[in-house]
């Protein structure tokens, strides 16, 4: 896992903001992001993938790996 990952694309690095100082939903994630309920599933399922962000009962939350790249990355 390389915090590069989450540099690589903009929309992910603010995904990861968001969800490193609270956990939402998808809905709320795209609402918070302006971002389209398609996109910002496939950037999530890419940070989920990566273990950078964990899902449990729809909610998601950065995970202490997530966290340290984000510090990692100075953002």
């Amino acid at each position: 896992m390389k915090a590069g990952s989450i540099a690589s694309n903009p929309n992910k690095l603010r995904i990861m903001k968001i969800l490193a100082k609270k956990s939402l939903n998808l809905h709320e994630i795209t609402k918070a992001t302006r971002l389209p309920d398609v996109s910002a599933k496939g950037l999530i399922e890419e940070l989920v993938n990566e273990g950078f962000v964990e899902e449990s009962n729809g909610v998601y939350k950065a995970t202490e790996e997530g966290i340290k790249a984000l510090k990692a990355l100075k953002v």
